[in-house]
């Protein structure tokens, strides 16, 4: 009986035991303890989360870095292939002070440009090219199926003279938003038409290439230098200046700020290379000055002991260009401040013909 008692009681003990205890303690968190893991995971999302914005930004950084400068790249590549089409290359000296006056002065080419060209930009490369004649059937092309070219005109090279002017420009733009950009010029002898342009002179024609657009006026028989863009050489060409065509802009983000240190030269410099711009033409272009050297040239030269700088360039060998160019890549996406990146260089040697000589 005593057993079995005893059995009885383990079993209900069991029982209880095995039953939710419904007076027992609620267990759970305090407030306390869930605001200080909330400040905990927020301080780590936090953290995690500025690195990912600080990678976005490096990765946005790097980004317009390099899309400036692959457009430096291009930019370099397009000018390089235009100057190795180049029978005369104007050096920074000679292009400073092209056009002679028949009193003797000097003025700089581009006073004999539109006016667009030095509108808060400076002339940096300035060079004649041949350039086809246009392809329409009608105007030059016409007259030379109809075998009546205009007086001049070579029909069967197919191709005149082109003078290319590339400038650094800071004039003020709702469209362009870098410091700098470059533009390209050209002026050539027909329109897109065929049609014959105004202000044009054929230096081919009066051998007056370093001296444009001043030369001989032959009818005269006295030699005398004269703007020849007043004669009439050809016969239905208006004279006067040419039309005011802006530029177009081949490339923004370069560099047109000051840059600390002084004004770059070249190697050789007034013996074998002539800087281009000069330092005179920086100084006197609004918003520039002579650090102002995110895009120059160095033009080779053949010495003058008379410092005849309209001599300077030797017509019968192939002239020599380094190229220099540097973007700054300041007002991109990402991009506030210190946006100047490498320079970019490169060797040109033109391949013009003009009076080349066999030995060289």
């Amino acid at each position: 009986m005593a057993k079995h008692d005893v059995f009885s009681w383990l079993k209900s003990r069991l029982k209880l035991s095995l039953l939710p205890k419904r007076n027992a303690e609620t267990k759970g968190f305090t407030l306390l303890e869930l605001l200080v893991t909330v400040a905990i995971a927020g301080g780590i999302v936090s953290g995690l989360m500025l690195i990912v914005v600080q990678l976005m930004g490096t990765d946005q950084r790097e980004a317009s870095r390099s899309e400036t400068q692959r457009e430096m790249q291009m930019a370099m590549d397009y000018i390089s292939a235009e100057l190795r089409e180049a029978v005369y290359v104007y050096t920074g000296s000679n292009l400073q002070c092209a056009g002679g006056t028949s009193g003797g002065g000097c003025v700089p080419l581009t006073s004999y440009l539109p006016a667009s060209l030095s509108n808060n930009s400076v002339p940096i490369i300035a060079f004649w090219k041949q350039q086809p004649f246009p392809e329409t059937t009608a105007g030059v092309r016409g007259q030379c199926y109809g075998n009546n070219p205009p007086r001049g005109v070579s029909c069967l090279t197919g191709s005149s003279y082109a003078l290319i002017v590339y400038s650094l420009s800071k004039a003020p733009s709702t469209i362009w938003s870098g410091s700098a950009r470059i533009t390209r010029y050209a002026l050539t002898e027909f329109d897109s038409q065929g049609n014959l342009n105004k202000g044009y002179v054929n230096p081919g024609a009066f051998n007056n290439f370093a001296t444009w657009p001043f030369g001989k006026d032959d009818r005269t028989g006295t030699g005398q230098i004269v703007d020849l863009r007043n004669v009439t050489v050809l016969s239905g060409r208006a004279t006067g200046a040419p039309a005011d065509i802006p530029p177009v802009a081949l490339v923004d983000f370069v560099d047109g700020e000051p840059r600390p240190g002084g004004a770059t030269a070249c190697s050789g410099d007034g013996t074998s290379y002539s800087i281009s711009p000069t330092d005179a033409m920086l100084n006197s272009t609004p918003g520039f000055n002579s650090t102002v050297r995110g895009f120059y040239a160095c033009v080779s030269i053949r010495p003058q002991a008379a410092g005849n700088v309209q001599q300077e360039v030797d017509i019968g060998v192939n002239q020599d260009v380094l190229l220099y160019l540097r973007g700054n890549s300041d007002g991109r996406p990402g991009i506030t401040g210190d946006g100047f990146l490498p320079a970019l260089e490169t060797r040109v040697l033109s391949r013009g013909v003009l009076t080349k000589r066999p030995s060289n």
